[in-house]
């Protein structure tokens, strides 16, 4: 019977998905001076800034340098210049984010802090540089 609730357990904590990462949130990463050095508005087609939707909730779009972000089915994204979130994760009131800027070689990590009413703040943010 013990085997029988842990394989249950097991099961059930497999089938919860991923959280998606809130529209806030990705304004806070998409403002963030951490990625400031990388998004480049002055290289034709890099504004909007394109996003894939893998990962990311629905809601309102945040703008960036004056527009929209442009929100594309992670499937249709292609090569195209575009932020990918990797990874949410949350824990309470903390999270991560990982996101990636392949044409750009960048790949940012993001700690945030959730306060009593609901709002994020980003407390810590690393970016790793790699071959594009």
């Amino acid at each position: 019977m013990k085997i029988l609730a842990c394989q249950l357990i097991v099961a059930l904590a497999l089938q919860q998905p991923q959280p998606l990462l809130p529209r806030p949130v990705l304004k806070l990463i998409v403002e963030h001076p951490a990625l400031a050095p990388y998004v480049h508005p002055e290289i034709a087609g890099r504004v909007p800034l394109v996003v894939s939707d893998h990962l990311l909730e629905p809601g309102v779009t945040p703008t960036r340098f004056g527009q929209p972000l442009r929100i594309v089915p992670d499937r249709e994204v292609a090569t195209k210049p575009h932020l990918r979130i990797l990874s949410f994760d949350v824990e309470g009131s903390r999270a991560k984010a990982v996101v990636e800027y392949e044409v750009e070689g960048v790949r940012a990590v993001f700690d945030l802090r959730r306060d009593s009413k609901g709002w994020w703040t980003v407390v810590d943010a690393k970016v790793t540089t790699h071959s594009p």
